[in-house]
């Protein structure tokens, strides 16, 4: 995947283009942005760039995609670019990172330009950070290290301070429904309600497609239903919407809800303004007609405002439950 098949992330993709034409991408990067937003996608296709015959021999800034040391490098069968992740571990230990990493990062590359070692570093656990501190900060010539963080700011501050950061953001929903409809082959209409829920991300409209987005939308539905009842029915309907019923990380599972919220508030203006051929969940128009009489431009406009100050409070490592309580009590 070259830098021009990529979506979205344009102003990362100049940066990094001016840097493979100049020859001089840094050696310690760190790609930090929300999950699933293609941050592997770009380190990948950096790997292509600095080793692809074709882009050295015309003096440009992306690989050609095609040649054979591009193709090796996407299907992830190329001696000399490394990925590094937790596989079936819940971690990577201090061993693994050795064994990968520490202990080839010397070796001269066997066939390519550089040698890239592209590491999640959220899943590294403490011991194997410190471990790496060393080679990010005086990495090996022929070596390029890039780090893919969606929880940066989790890393050691000294590990950060070693990196390149470029930071990576959420992509829109256009984006979402592209990669959506032509990379995943999935239908337009199912594409649109999963990216309006996705956040920018296409690793969660994914996840939402193989099922937590039937959960995410009940869930959404009662808390706007119970919106218009009492405080004890609006709590209620708050602890389902932060039960996190899926293997997702407790504030992940609570983002992704109120994704799905906010487009449902949105649909309700949509229908507010008598256009529902702009609803994102169609196939949930009779539910969302059923609470929308509760619902004015006023109203919905206080509930994106809780929504944002909600995000927040989750991006400052509030509690689940204590955000899902405010937004019930705020909408």
């Amino acid at each position: 995947m070259p830098f021009a098949t990529v979506v979205g992330h344009a102003p990362v993709l100049a940066v990094l283009r001016q840097a493979v034409r100049r020859g001089r991408v840094p050696q310690s990067l760190l790609f930090a942005g929300p999950d699933g937003v293609g941050k592997r996608a770009v380190a990948l296709a950096l790997a292509q760039a600095v080793n692809c015959p074709v882009r050295a021999a015309a003096g440009g800034d992306d690989a050609c995609g095609a040649c054979n040391t591009c193709v090796r490098i996407a299907k992830g069968l190329h001696s000399d670019v490394v990925i590094l992740d937790r596989g079936d571990d819940s971690i990577i230990k201090l061993k693994i990172l050795r064994e990968r990493v520490l202990e080839t990062v010397g070796y001269r590359p066997f066939e390519a330009a550089k040698r890239v070692f592209i590491i999640t570093a959220d899943d590294l656990d403490p011991p194997a950070q410190d471990a790496l501190l060393k080679t990010l900060e005086e990495p090996p010539t022929s070596v390029i290290l890039i780090l893919v963080a969606a929880y940066a700011d989790s890393l050691s501050k000294t590990v950060l301070s070693r990196c390149r950061r470029l930071r990576f953001g959420p992509l829109s929903e256009r984006d979402v429904v592209r990669v959506l409809v032509e990379r995943a082959g999935v239908d337009r209409a199912a594409a649109l309600a999963l990216a309006a829920a996705s956040g920018g991300s296409v690793a969660r409209a994914i996840a939402e497609k193989t099922g937590d987005l039937s959960d995410d939308r009940d869930a959404a539905l009662a808390i706007l239903a119970a919106a218009n009842r009492s405080v004890a029915d609006r709590l209620k309907a708050s602890t389902a919407f932060a039960k996190n019923t899926s293997d997702r990380r407790d504030r992940e599972a609570l983002t992704a809800r109120v994704d799905v919220l906010r487009s449902m508030l949105r649909d309700l203006g949509a229908l507010a303004a008598r256009k529902p051929e702009a609803l994102a969940n169609h196939d949930l128009e009779s539910d969302l007609r059923a609470v929308s009489s509760g619902f004015d431009l006023s109203r919905l406009a206080r509930g994106y405002a809780a929504l944002a100050q909600a995000e927040t409070a989750l991006e400052r490592n509030a509690g689940p439950k204590i955000v899902a309580d405010w937004i019930a009590l705020h909408l």
